[in-house]
């Protein structure tokens, strides 16, 4: 058990540390840890599942755990990952590694979860791949509201890439008088 616990928390360490790619390129200063956005994205989440009758606990797991893969790969833009050869292979590849250090039943479940977040294949999964992008849109508007207006390009990608009605207008609500 002690061996699995580490492993994790090698994992958690490397996200804690990992800071997200879109920000640093757009010259953010102190931007995010992808560690910190899993957080908010489970926050958000678990706070969705309850309004929309979702399991809670089952949006918190896929949201905790749906950029695990990126302690490996590291955090890749959205263009960076068009170009990326095998990269949903390489994702699978680090999931499997660590649910492969960690004992039965945690094993099977971080794995399956992360699957239904790959493929959407649930109402749970869904709400976190749309919290997801939701969390990015109101970091960029943090970000545009704190003098870096660099950010608006990624927030306007965010408000593309919601396709959930309900949480699209949320983002366009937030944004308020910079829209």
């Amino acid at each position: 058990m002690k061996e699995a616990v580490l492993k994790v928390y090698e994992k958690i360490l490397g996200l804690k540390r990992l800071k997200r790619t879109g920000w640093i390129q757009r010259g953010i200063p102190d931007p995010e840890s992808v560690a910190a956005h899993s957080y908010a994205v489970a926050l958000l989440s678990i706070i969705l599942a309850y309004i929309r009758g979702i399991n809670p606990a089952d949006a918190a797991l896929i949201a905790l755990i749906h950029d695990l893969p990126e302690a490996d790969t590291g955090d890749l833009t959205p263009q960076m990952k068009k170009n990326a050869e095998n990269l949903s292979e390489l994702e699978l590849q680090a999931i499997k590694k660590l649910a492969e250090a960690v004992p039965e039943p945690a094993a099977s479940k971080i794995l399956e979860a992360w699957t239904r977040y790959r493929e959407g294949s649930d109402a749970a999964a869904r709400l976190v791949r749309a919290v997801d992008k939701l969390e990015m849109g109101l970091q960029a508007l943090a970000y545009i509201r704190g003098g870096h207006p660099e950010a608006s390009e990624i927030y306007e990608s965010a408000l593309k890439e919601v396709e959930d009605d309900e949480l699209r207008s949320i983002l366009r609500e937030a944004a308020g008088e910079l829209t």
